[in-house]
């Protein structure tokens, strides 16, 4: 009596738990701080000798799932916490979703990149020779470290797998309704009822579980259940199958469990640990174990790289859906950074020059549109000066952007477009870029929300400052000029009718004219304006005017009121708190940000979802052979590298080397079969050898290059595998030469008709002769018709090179296909021609075992009454080749269709990356065109919820301000110029031509500001890495800047036949520089400094570079020659001394004189 039990141990350490399976063959054990939990499975044993076999086999079970449980003690845990099946990891997360705790910051991207690696393959360090570790490797847990990951994994791997599970479902119930039908003919035994009982109710189960698979909408943890219910069904098929085996031999079984057994490692959505452990479970229900240990190493050979390659495929996938989100969460900001500063229409034209091929032109592309029906604002601050006073610059700087975020939500509101500001100026349009039919009362309302606004700042500052608004409807030109510091601007004789309106108005009023009156209609009610009498270009072209009359138009907009105070209500919104919590940030402000990793997670989970593996197949890869449609992507494919191919070539030499020891463990061995066997071996480590040159330093280059190129082409790489596996095949051929050919059942009747005693002696002796051939494992002749199935091994052998051709993954399934019809044709062949009388043999000596009777013993008595079995020998053999022949296929057809999916899947989301950064490298081109680089990357490099500013204090900064006085003169609205488009062009022209030389390399440190209208604003030194405080290099920069752009506009009135002048004024002083504008920003620069520049040019002569004496100083003791101006007066400054730079710099001589100078 043998006792056979499983032992669950159960090991509590801190907060983790690990639960170890073992067999054993004995009830009686103890282990301290264990846990024992026995199923008992008593078996009565007929043959002695079988105890002995069990118990090896069981210890050795033992030892290995004890080496299991060794390393996954070991493993390190995630986290500290316990451990959770996939089954409940999936279960836990369908039900309560994803809810992020702890997330994979930027300077984690190291230890994210070399998870797939550190997780679930050995180190780099780890050599395969070292047992222990490879195992532990192997067959310990494969988890990714962050289990949102691993979830999201797990149910990629599990909808990968459901294409498999309904394949294997099919085979399952096809053979189960089979074997139930062969088993109903022979109905009659209490076994068999019950058998047929058994069988028919899987098939429902399978046909049930089937049905429900091919539902549409089918969650992942189902898949889960039905995988263990079709490992249920492994059981019954195998306990109907081992029972019924008559006589119940070692190989009663064998068959079905080397099938089950191979199918839950490869078609099961099973883990590597649960399919082992279902694996040994239905391995130890027969005694044969090398056989089994065999069919598992391929298992798990299979199984291990495949669960490899998808899970570096799916982190791969999902680290270039990660940049690939990354790219396009930055894009988003730049996106909306450029639309803010841009209409839509204009960057969008912009982005498709820059991404197109440049065309030859005469002239630079200009981006202008003409737009009728605008309205037009020009709002001033009066008393700014003496608010600025008050304040330092940083403190004047915060004001101003907090100021004009304001005016940016209340033009929001209003439906108005903020053009741009102009220092303490500000002035925006209606009726862009989508036309309105009220874009004049737009604007007036806008003007009245802007004078109660500022109403609110000189209640709080006690600072006597208001804003005084001026508003004109007609026509304008919208867009941008020049190549750099793209601003979006409007430009016409109507534009400059509104400034004038502001600069004559009366502050605290709104300034409108009769065109915009005309618009208005009745719903405002005004009184003269007198502005010609304010303003001379409003006298000299009779421009009537009205001011709007305050405090008589409802507010048109509803908001909640706090405590029922309406005003307090509307004073928070013009203050810009209408909406509790807004963060502003330059274009960036969203209310909820969500976590990278989560949006990772959450994208890969949608993705999953949205994916269909069969319309994927179906669009990308041709039907039956796999292969893409598309040659480019099917040549990729080809030429990559299969990173897991050592290990199958070794699997493969493993399983020879177990399937030749079962063989000759069984069969007769002699020196020929020991000969075929060793070369066999020897080419197959040949084969392997082959591979493994490439990283052996130590082999000639000439070895090093042809494996290299075998392992680079998977042409040359599925040849070798193809020759390893035919090989491993018609190595075992020469056993069959071993086996008795003879026809047993002639032999019978030549006994039963023999009328000599000599025949029939001779025929009883040959007889026991084949007993003794099948018997030699079981002893003496006389138990010879109990082992009759000896010959049913190469069956078994035959089915573990079909095995071994399913290891190589690379493998096509045409190939494999190939090579298992030449496998089953040549087993085949054999059984039916050379070794035809095996399986009527076995059929007849079954038979006598049925009957009681034996080879020497009233054998000829009952010779008549042997009835055949229900199911030939050779049939069923037929149909346990032909069902693995057709597993192998289905898994090969499905691992390949996997691996080309992953490949297609990747490519994709690579493409997707590589298209998103070349739109980011669009956008960053443009946004290098709109802020400095500097200042554009401190905006996109982090997230700064609670930073709306930006400035920064700067030194020594040389200021330029170049503006071209006559312009307004040239340009003429005509319809001959295209209604003075042809005037912008020209502009355009001009202004590309300063900006192309801040190109040349002696410039880089001079940064354009603006252009506005004809003035042309750039500043040097803004950085610390172009701030020279000891050479003044900058400074010296903008003067030669200076120089040659007035030298390119005396080339292009050469050119252009025109007669521009240009009027350039320079200083030097400390500004401020910084962004302001929350949702518009602008780059600008303030201060003192930055004032009186703006007076040097607008003070000066044409055709003259005006400086102050700073700049002088500066200049003069580096050579360049000046002429004193002498005293002028300066608004704000009294009277400064100025001078005119004459010319290019002089070469000083030794003495240091400070060169030529006109000032005395």
């Amino acid at each position: 009596m043998g006792r056979k039990g499983f032992l669950v141990v159960t090991k509590e350490k801190g907060q983790r738990s690990e639960q170890i399976l073992l067999c054993v063959s004995k009830a009686e054990s103890c282990l301290t701080d264990c846990h024992f939990y026995f199923i008992q499975d008593v078996k009565s044993d007929e043959m002695g000798n079988k105890v002995a076999a069990s118990s090896s086999a069981a210890a050795t079970a033992t030892a290995t799932a004890t080496a299991t449980a060794t390393a996954r003690v070991h493993t390190p845990s995630d986290g500290g916490g316990t451990k959770k099946s996939n089954w409940q990891v999936i279960e836990h997360y369908h039900v309560s979703g994803l809810h992020p705790k702890a997330t994979l910051g930027p300077a984690d991207d190291d230890k994210a990149a070399a998870d797939s690696k550190s997780q679930y393959g050995p180190s780099d360090n780890v050599s395969w020779w070292n047992v222990r570790v490879v195992c532990r490797h192997i067959l310990g847990v494969h988890r990714f470290r962050d289990v949102h990951v691993e979830y999201l994994y797990q149910k990629y791997f599990l909808r990968l797998n459901q294409s498999n599970l309904m394949m294997l479902i099919s085979l399952l119930l096809t053979i189960t309704v089979l074997l139930s039908g062969l088993k109903s003919r022979s109905l009659g035994g209490h076994v068999t009822i019950v058998s047929v009982a058994c069988l028919a109710s899987t098939a429902l189960v399978l046909a049930l579980l089937q049905l429900l698979l091919l539902r549409s909408a089918f969650k992942e943890v189902y898949l889960m259940i039905f995988s263990y219910a079709v490992l249920a069904s492994f059981f019954v098929l195998e306990v109907v199958l081992t029972v019924e085996a008559e006589p119940r031999t070692a190989s009663a079984g064998v068959w079905s469990a080397i099938f089950f057994v191979y199918m839950t490692h490869t078609l099961l959505p099973l883990s590597l640990q649960e399919a082992t452990i279902g694996a040994i479970l239905l391995a130890l229900m027969v005694a044969n174990g090398f056989i089994f240990f065999c069919v598992n190493v391929a298992g798990v050979f299979t199984h291990y790289p495949k669960e490899i390659s998808q899970r570096e495929a799916f982190m791969e996938t999902r680290q270039c859906i990660e940049a690939r989100l990354i790219s396009q969460r930055e894009n988003q900001q730049q996106e909306r950074l450029l639309l803010s500063v841009l209409p839509r229409h204009v960057a969008m034209e912009m982005k498709a020059d820059i991404a197109g091929q440049q065309k030859d032109s005469m002239f630079h592309k200009i981006y202008i549109q003409r737009h009728d029906n605008i309205s037009i604002l020009f709002a001033d601050i009066c008393g700014f000066t003496l608010l600025s006073s008050q304040c330092t610059a940083q403190e004047l700087v915060k004001m101003l952007n907090e100021l004009f975020a304001r005016f940016d939500k209340l033009a929001a509101e209003n439906h108005c477009l903020r053009i741009k500001i102009l220092g303490d100026c500000y002035y925006c349009v209606s009726g862009l870029p989508e036309p309105r039919p009220d874009h004049a009362n737009c604007c007036v309302q806008m003007g009245l929300d802007m004078i109660e606004a500022i109403a609110l700042v000189r209640e709080v500052t006690g600072v006597n400052v208001d804003m005084r608004v001026g508003i004109h409807t007609g026509r304008v030109h919208c867009g941008v000029l020049g190549l750099r510091k793209w601003q979006f601007d409007v430009w016409s004789n109507d534009v400059t009718v509104a400034n004038a309106m502001e600069a004559g108005g009366i502050p605290g009023r709104i300034h409108i004219t009769k065109e915009t009156l005309d618009c208005l209609g009745d719903d405002y009610k005004v009184e003269p304006g007198d502005g010609a009498s304010r303003n001379a270009y409003l006298n000299d072209h009779r421009i009537d005017t009205y001011l709007i009359i305050p405090n008589q138009h409802a507010d048109k907009v509803s908001t909640p009121t706090l405590n029922g105070n309406v005003a307090v209500a509307k004073e928070l919104r013009i203050m810009g708190h209408g909406k509790p919590n807004i963060h502003n940030k330059l274009g960036f402000a969203e209310d909820n940000i969500k976590d990278p990793q989560e949006e990772v997670n959450d994208y890969l989970a949608r993705a999953i979802d949205a994916r269909s593996i069969d319309r994927l197949r179906t669009e990308h890869c041709k039907k039956f052979l796999l292969t893409f449609r598309n040659s480019k992507v099917e040549e990729k494919y080809s030429n990559q590298h299969d990173k897991m191919m050592h290990s199958y070539f070794v699997c493969a030499i493993v399983i020879f080397i177990l399937n030749v020891a079962s063989l000759v463990a069984i069969f007769p061995c002699k020196w020929l079969t020991l000969t075929v066997c060793a070369i066999g071996l020897l080419a197959l480590i040949g084969c392997t050898a082959l591979l493994a040159f490439e990283s052996c330093a130590l082999c000639p280059q000439s070895l090093r290059t042809m494996s290299s190129t075998v392992i680079n082409s998977r042409t040359l790489s599925q040849f070798v595998a193809a020759t390893v596996v035919i090989i491993s095949f018609i190595t075992v051929l020469p056993l069959l030469l071993f086996f008795d050919s003879g026809n047993i059942w002639t032999c019978l009747r030549a006994i039963n008709e023999s009328a000599g005693a000599g025949a029939g002696a001779w025929n009883r002796t040959q007889l026991q002769q084949v007993g003794l051939v099948f018997g030699k494992e079981h002893g003496p002749p006389k138990s010879a018709n109990r082992s009759f199935c000896l010959f049913k091994y190469f069956t078994f052998s035959v089915m573990l090179d079909m095995i071994s051709c399913a290891v190589f993954l690379m493998l096509r399934t045409t190939v494999k296909l190939i090579l298992l019809l030449f496998i089953s044709v040549v087993y085949f062949a054999f059984i039916f021609t050379i070794n035809s009388y095996l399986f009527d043999n076995r059929d007849v000596l079954l038979a006598l075992y049925v009957s009681g009777d034996t080879i020497t013993n009233n054998v000829t008595d009952n010779i008549d009454a042997l009835t055949p079995a229900a199911l030939p020998s050779k049939y069923t053999s037929i149909l346990a080749v032909v069902a693995c022949v057709v597993a192998i296929v289905v898994h090969g057809h499905q691992a390949e269709a996997t691996y080309r999916l992953d490949f297609l899947w990747k490519t994709q989301a690579n493409e997707e990356k590589e298209e998103t950064q070349h739109l980011q490298a669009y956008n960053r081109k443009l946004l290098g065109n709109i802020l400095p680089a500097h200042v554009a990357e401190h905006f996109l490099a982090a997230d700064r919820k609670n930073e709306d500013l930006y400035y920064e204090q700067c030194e020594c900064v040389c200021i330029l301000f170049a503006t071209i006085p006559n312009f307004s003169e040239f340009y003429v609205e005509l319809e001959a110029n295209n209604d003075g488009v042809e005037c912008l062009r020209l502009l355009n022209e001009i202004i590309a031509d300063f900006d192309e030389i801040l190109g040349e390399k002696e410039f880089q440190c001079i940064e354009k500001i603006k252009s506005t209208g004809a003035t042309y604003m750039a500043a040097s030194g803004l950085t610390a890495a172009t701030c020279d405080m000891v050479g003044h290099n900058h400074v010296v920069a903008m003067a030669e800047y200076a120089l040659k752009i007035r030298q390119q506009l005396a080339h292009v009135n050469e050119h252009s036949f025109n007669s521009f002048k240009i009027r350039l004024g320079m200083n030097v002083g400390p500004v401020v520089a910084g962004v302001i504008g929350a949702k518009k920003p602008q780059y600008d620069i303030w201060g003192n400094a930055v004032n009186v520049a703006s007076r040097m040019d607008s003070t000066g002569v044409y055709n003259e570079i005006q400086v102050t004496q700073d700049v002088y100083q500066i200049l003069s003791a580096k050579g360049y020659p000046f002429h004193c101006r002498g005293m002028v007066k300066v608004k704000g400054k009294g009277e400064m001394m100025t001078y005119f730079l004459r010319g290019q710099r002089t070469l000083l001589p030794a003495s240091g004189s400070h060169g030529t100078s006109s000032a005395s």
